[in-house]
């Protein structure tokens, strides 16, 4: 079975710096985006279901803190998932 440790030292550089360039370019996508928008959700706002309709996913947060609202338009599909386990203190230390 091939591993990680097969991958020879010339291959990994190369991936690492494609890794790195994908990571600055995203990250410049996210900021200009978030520049762009309107301001982020204050206390009791709730803008996250739409324009992809989430009525049928269970909702545990009280409001959308901080989030940005969703563009009308989106170039790229992404999602924002939390896990909260109800049994556990603040829901779970795995966040």
């Amino acid at each position: 079975n091939a591993c990680y440790n097969d991958i020879p030292k010339k291959d990994l550089k190369e991936i690492g710096q494609m890794i790195d360039l994908l990571g600055e370019k995203a990250v410049k996508i996210l900021v200009q985006s978030a520049r762009e928008k309107a301001k982020p959700a204050a206390a009791g706002d709730y803008f996250s279901g739409t324009p992809v309709d989430v009525s049928t996913l269970t909702r545990v947060s009280k409001d959308d803190l901080g989030l940005l609202p969703q563009p009308s338009k989106p170039r790229f599909q992404t999602a924002l998932v939390g896990i909260y386990v109800r049994s556990q203190p603040f829901g779970g230390s795995d966040k």
